[in-house]
């Protein structure tokens, strides 16, 4: 009976925690210094700024809440972490961070040990709730006898238990509880685990850098490596440097900066110029609802066929989809997702330029190294970072005045960032393809415990009626719920749907 996955990161949502101030804390002191062009020795002073009493607030000693700064100080720089008697100043090293070229490498994400407090694995125990009640349901329904009453109190051998929770099903008195890592929770792909002396651990043969374990951990123990240095490098040196903003970039930043001014925001930072990335989330569309109509087509002349289309968008669920599954990863589309697509029409018309993918997700860092020799995407940002650029501007969006570029994309297109919206637009496109009689089945899922679980039903036959299309998400609710945004959920998701609504037309028609 363990707990739905993701659980924490949900309670977590729209919190604005300790962990989180220290991070973007970190982010707008490192992003200041290199905007202001100061020397990079005084990387060294900023633990000393975000933590300046000299008696510990938030761990066991102040010594070790300056070594987490510090090493948040190196993933802001882009740079590997250092830990356990590898502690060196971050200013020995720092001249490779200092460049308008694309520097960070795998891996994306990575645990910072010094903050982790080796959290219990998944495991059931008895609270003091437990009454040690004549009737032991606990005792009684435990298969593998791993429950026994020990001195007036249940007790659960964890060597036995195989964590089925039939136990806590059966207490009356809610007496046991479940509890597991909660990076370990919010990981659908299982890659954390624990090193030897209990510390967590990334398996980055399986990890997709989805970042949903980077804002899950209650004690800020896991972090992304950052771009926004280079990308400040770039823009410095003269460089026309564009942005390509994510669907979901609507609302992130309080609902008085609009879309419109968050792009003339970005333009103030010293961005050439900005693109809709919705745009090639309609070329996406339309690419992908040929596939489906030919799928539907096929399974009219061959019902048993399990083929189907599994979108593209989302590169965590697609390295999740192939990685589990390689016997359905010709299902999951290889068409240009809308982060190339918009950044090739970009690099069409400024051939010279940079483009910068800002969106709410991480695993994008990945799929920008795995294109990277083909020049298309140059550096990703998160808007938690571009945030922090904004504060060591000292910019506020709300208070710039609007760009008033014109439109470049459709509610279909602007609609991608929330869960479900992805395959209603594939769907309707096909349908207008292939005629209205044209009945098309889809499935959506969101985190990537689900998205397996669907592919599982499916490649086992499982599944009636079997989905002509399948739409995953890694995140929550979608990109609205990726790890890189800073809205809550329920602002996101309405103001996408207000942005959605604001487009000159409602999709993109097949030529």
């Amino acid at each position: 009976m363990a707990q739905p996955q993701l659980d924490s990161f949900e309670k977590m949502r729209g919190l604005y925690t300790p962990v989180m101030d220290i991070r973007r804390r970190v982010l707008a002191a490192v992003a200041r210094l290199i905007r202001e062009r100061r020397p990079a020795g005084e990387l060294e002073h900023i633990p000393y700024e975000i933590i300046t009493r000299n008696t510990p607030t938030y761990r066991d000693c102040v010594f070790k809440e300056r070594a987490v700064v510090r090493e948040r100080v190196r993933l802001a720089l882009g740079q590997d972490l250092q830990e356990f008697g590898a502690h060196e100043p971050v200013i020995d090293h720092p001249e490779p961070s200092m460049t308008d070229h694309r520097f960070v490498e795998k891996p994306y994400v990575a645990v910072i040990k010094i903050a982790c407090e080796r959290c219990p694995r998944k495991s059931y125990i008895v609270s003091d709730q437990c009454m040690a009640c004549v009737a032991r349901p606990c005792v009684n329904v435990c298969p593998k006898n791993a429950v026994e009453v020990v001195g007036n109190r249940s007790f659960i051998d964890q060597e036995r238990c195989t964590h089925c929770g039939r136990c806590a099903q059966a207490c009356p008195y809610n007496a046991i509880l479940y509890r597991e890592r909660p990076c370990e929770a919010a990981c659908g792909v299982r890659a954390i685990g624990a090193d030897p002396e209990g510390f967590a651990e990334i398996d980055n043969t399986k990890c997709v850098s989805c970042g949903l374990c980077v804002v899950s951990c209650p004690f800020g123990a896991i972090g992304e490596k950052s771009e926004m240095v280079q990308v400040l490098h770039a823009i410095h040196g003269g460089l026309p440097v564009w942005a390509a903003l994510a669907p979901s970039f609507a609302g992130q930043f309080g609902p008085l900066a609009t879309p419109q001014k968050i792009r003339a925001a970005i333009r103030a930072l010293g961005f050439a110029g900005t693109a809709e990335v919705a745009y090639g989330a309609d070329i996406a569309i339309l690419e992908e609802s040929v596939k489906v109509v030919e799928i539907c087509l096929g399974r009219q002349k061959a019902p048993a066929s399990r083929s189907f289309v599994g979108t593209s968008c989302c590169p965590a669920w697609v390295r999740a989809a192939r990685q589990a599954f390689p016997g359905l990863a010709a299902c999951i589309q290889d068409s240009s997702t809308p982060m190339v697509e918009t950044a090739k029409r970009i690099k069409a018309s400024h051939p010279e330029a940079k483009v910068v993918f800002i969106g709410p997700c991480v695993s994008k860092k990945a799929e920008v190294s795995e294109i990277r020799g083909a020049g298309i995407v140059d550096f990703v940002l998160t808007y938690e970072e571009l945030a922090a650029l904004f504060q060591a501007a000292g910019l506020d969006p709300a208070d710039i005045p609007e760009d008033v570029s014109p439109a470049e994309a459709t509610a279909a297109g602007r609609a991608y960032a929330v869960a479900g919206n992805v395959a209603s637009a594939i769907a309707s496109a096909a349908q207008a393809r292939g005629g209205e009689d044209l009945e098309v089945i889809y499935r959506t899922v969101d985190s990537l415990a689900d998205c397996l679980s669907l592919l599982g039903e499916i490649q086992e036959g499982r599944l009636d009626p079997l989905p002509h299309l399948v739409e995953g998400m890694a995140c929550p609710k979608g990109c609205i719920g990726g790890p890189g945004t800073v809205a809550p959920l329920n602002r996101a998701r309405a103001a996408v749907k207000s942005f959605a609504r604001d487009a000159p037309s409602l999709r993109p028609e097949p030529e």
